[in-house]
């Protein structure tokens, strides 16, 4: 089973991945949609991590880290940042924290990740846009085909062309379109996610 679903709250996205373990799908794969694979309803208790690229190495001995601890690693690679883990001791209460401060601390590398990707993206958006972008013709969907004469064209002629070049044009101008999507939403997970780190530790301070 494949699920389309996205979060920036780490306790709503555990708290989703759980309920689906307990209806009988355990987490398998995360990419562009969330895979799951069948489990014993009611066992599993998923939890969510957030670390910086590693090593092979070091990648094996934090999965051990967790292993020896009772947590089995679902999904999750040494440089997708997140982590996802299960315990299947029918503990719902279980946890890969012992204290608020450290759940603080993922929203703080998943802030630092987020980061670094977005002046990526904003500086490949930027050598599109002089590359290849004017204002001239961002609003002159005519301006958008290259082919010579098309406008020109008449009848078959013109309609084999204009389907012909359509798909290019539109893979040419989805690419700015899309950098500026990922740049939005990098930008708003950055926010959302500052607000719940400070509101993390915040609660941790009030904690005994």
């Amino acid at each position: 089973m494949k699920v389309f679903k996205v979060f920036a709250n780490f306790d709503k996205e555990e708290a989703w991945l759980t309920r689906k373990a307990s209806q009988g799908h355990i987490l398998s794969k995360v990419g562009l949609l969330y895979s799951f694979a069948p489990v014993a309803p009611g066992r599993a208790t998923v939890r969510v991590d957030c670390r910086s690229s590693m090593s092979a190495e070091d990648f094996e001995d934090y999965k051990s880290l967790f292993a020896d601890a009772g947590w089995k690693h679902l999904a999750g690679s040494r440089g997708s940042g997140l982590q996802y883990f299960a315990s299947l001791s029918g503990d719902a209460n279980a946890d890969i924290f012992s204290e608020e401060q450290s759940k603080a601390q993922r929203y703080r590398r998943s802030i630092c990740n987020a980061l670094i990707l977005l002046p990526i993206f904003i500086v490949v958006l930027m050598l599109g846009y002089l590359g290849s972008i004017s204002f001239d013709t961002l609003f002159s969907p005519r301006d958008w085909y290259l082919t010579p004469g098309l406008w020109e064209m008449h009848g078959w002629e013109f309609t084999r062309a204009f389907l012909f070049e359509t798909p290019f044009v539109a893979f040419r101008g989805a690419g700015p379109f899309l950098l500026v999507l990922a740049c939005v939403v990098l930008a708003t997970q950055v926010a959302y996610q500052s607000l719940l780190y400070r509101k993390t530790l915040a609660r941790a301070k009030t904690m005994p």
